[in-house]
C-alpha cells in the first residue's frame, strides 16, 4: 500500500531546499496578487457606490443631467485635513 502525506511538509520532502524556497516565492506572490485583486475591487465598488450616491443626492435637489455631468467631470483633488498654512 502507498503512503499518502497527509500535510503539506510532507509533500515537500523530497524537493531540494532551493525547490522550496523557489515553491514558498511563488506561494507567497499568488497570495499577495490575490489580496491585491480583491482589494482594489472592493476599491472601486466603494467609489462607485459613492458616486452612485452622489448622483441621486444631486438628483434630489433637482439638478438636471446636464448639470450633473458637468460636476462629475470636474478634476477630483484630494481632501484637505487640518487649516490651509503659508509655506512662504
Amino acid at each position: 500500500m502507498n503512503y499518502v502525506p497527509t500535510n503539506f511538509w510532507e509533500w515537500t520532502e523530497p524537493l531540494k531546499p532551493d525547490d522550496r524556497a523557489g515553491l514558498l516565492f511563488a506561494l507567497i506572490a499568488a497570495t499577495v496578487g490575490v489580496i491585491a485583486i480583491v482589494a482594489t475591487t472592493v476599491h472601486h465598488m466603494h467609489r462607485n457606490r459613492l458616486e452612485n450616491s452622489l448622483k441621486r443626492e444631486l438628483l434630489d435637489r433637482g439638478m438636471t443631467a446636464a448639470e450633473i455631468a458637468t460636476v462629475m467631470a470636474r478634476p477630483k483633488r484630494g481632501i484637505m485635513c487640518g487649516p490651509k498654512s503659508d509655506k512662504t
